[in-house]
């Protein structure tokens, strides 16, 4: 490849990498860039296109270079993405089984009797159906790769703002009618509060999955036709 060939190359590779700070292994992911789109070029002028358009062409067989060089940088990371689904929905099924059998046996002691299973089953369900979805879902196509955002910690302090809010209140409303005639008499406000937790959870169980679980990290592969 001649030399004038190859610095707008560098030139447009180093481009993308603006503002971010150089390490050995940006070093090393840029460099792979480099040799991905050198190598289609090469390919492109051996077939008989000029080098602007196999230039054209190498950089397109990138795809989105934003989410490219934010998954190299860190700020996103490739997933299997039907997998993380189907982990999230199997650990709340886990959670909601826990959860609605406490349910059922609360309403059970309280005066429903076995009525208390027409209260728990559709409440389970609520856990199982969206894990069955998933579960087809990623059988379906296993491999099916996207991109995530790295870090998930505003996701996981807005959900657990939103759980201890709602939680607050109803505490609140269930303090006002305690030992009062009304219906609301039992402490019934655990209920809101430990099924709400599910939305905290989950977020906190997909930030984990997402740094730590090397099972659903994906590989960066340049130029994947």
């Amino acid at each position: 490849m001649k030399l004038e060939t190859l610095q707008p190359v560098r030139c447009y590779v180093r481009g993308l990498f603006r503002g971010v700070a150089e390490t050995p292994g940006i070093a090393e992911q840029r460099e792979e860039i480099e040799t991905h789109i050198i190598d289609r070029i090469a390919d492109g002028v051996s077939r008989g296109v000029t080098e602007e358009q196999a230039f054209a062409e190498a950089v397109e067989s990138l795809g989105n270079l934003d989410e490219l060089v934010e998954t190299i940088i860190g700020t996103k990371k490739s997933v299997y993405v039907r997998k993380a689904n189907w982990l999230l929905m199997a650990a709340a099924l886990a959670y909601g089984s826990a959860y609605m059998a406490a349910v059922g046996l609360w309403f059970y002691f309280t005066g429903f009797g076995f009525k208390a299973f027409a209260i728990a089953v559709p409440g389970w369900l609520g856990y199982a159906i969206p894990a069955a979805i998933a579960w087809m879902d990623y059988r379906k196509n296993p491999g099916a790769v996207g991109l995530v955002a790295a870090d998930r910690t505003s996701a996981v302090r807005s959900s657990v703002v939103g759980w201890a809010a709602i939680s607050a209140a109803c505490w609140i409303v269930n303090a006002f009618f305690f030992n009062s005639d009304n219906f609301l008499d039992p402490v019934w406000a655990w209920m809101p509060t430990f099924g709400v937790l599910t939305w905290p959870l989950m977020n906190t169980f997909e930030s984990w999955m997402v740094k730590n679980l090397d099972s659903i990290k994906s590989p960066i592969e340049f130029g994947k036709d």
